[in-house]
């Protein structure tokens, strides 16, 4: 299941990186710089020796699509991911896509989203950024640092982001800065025993993740703040395939404004495909 924190440019979708067998050649504690990784660029991750997800939320009671296809190589590390995000809703018309590629030293992003809100029959646009991210990796395959540049309605603008981590390359801490002050500001992991989140957090919302005793995850519950609202949501899963990972939930979403309150009701849909498993399985 994914995070609902408001990040734009990142849907937050559960993707994945870990290790996959004893014969491939994958560095050190290469499960959890991964997993980390993935965290940092797709806001999720997810057991087993995935391959290649494709997901995508749709809303019941809303004009909302998300898409996601990623592929990964066989130590866990994500190769392209391409985003799409659609909503309509009032009068607000929103639509944003990315594409992650995996270059030397990195991954670089191509973003661009657009906001507009109609009046009169007449679409006006309200938010127009295009960008591109790229991630530094130090020399453990770890991301240290990252890098957005980006226009924004005809205005140029940049965040710099650095991470920290644990003694067991886990994502502990992100610092952001910048020109975009929405951005700006920290986060913060933490991670259970098992090696699954357990919380992210910023000063803008947090997200708790609960499991159940196979750690397969169960639920989560979401807090954020927008320019203009409060939302909260409860993400309950469904289904799982014979990994543990998710393939159906059920998202349940209350975002209150000054004037007033709208609920949502959203699913997701996850097919995952594992290099250590037939094609015919997966």
């Amino acid at each position: 299941m994914k995070s609902t924190s408001y990040v734009v440019v990142m849907l937050l979708l559960p993707l994945t990186g870990t290790v996959l067998a004893a014969e491939t050649a994958c560095p050190p504690l290469s499960k959890n710089i991964t997993s980390s990784n993935n965290w940092i660029m797709l806001g999720g991750s997810a057991k087993g020796a995935v391959r290649q997800v494709i997901a995508g939320e749709f809303g019941k009671d809303v004009n909302s699509q998300k898409r996601v296809l990623g592929q990964f190589d066989r130590c866990g590390d994500l190769m392209v991911a391409d985003i799409t995000y659609d909503k309509s809703e009032g009068n607000v018309v929103l639509s944003m896509e990315q594409h992650i590629a995996r270059v030397q030293r990195g991954w670089v992003a191509e973003y661009a989203y657009q906001v507009k809100v109609v009046k009169a029959g007449k679409e006006e646009m309200v938010d127009n950024r295009q960008g591109t991210i790229s991630w530094q990796i130090g020399q453990h395959g770890n991301i240290i640092s990252a890098s957005d540049k980006f226009t924004s309605m005809g205005r140029e603008g940049f965040t710099d982001t650095t991470y920290r981590y644990d003694n067991h390359f886990r994502l502990e801490k992100s610092v952001a800065r910048g020109s975009d002050t929405l951005t700006n500001g920290e986060s913060h992991w933490r991670w259970n025993p098992q090696g699954l989140v357990v919380s992210a957090s910023s000063a803008r919302g947090k997200d708790s993740y609960s499991y159940d005793q196979q750690w397969r995850e169960l639920r989560l519950n979401g807090t954020s703040t927008t320019p203009v609202s409060t939302l909260r949501s409860v993400d309950e899963c469904q289904l799982w395939d014979e990994v543990g990972n998710c393939t159906l939930s059920y998202l349940r979403e209350t975002e209150v404004f000054a004037k007033g309150t709208i609920e949502r009701n959203l699913s997701s849909a996850y097919k995952y495909q594992y290099w250590d498993r037939p094609q015919a399985e997966n």
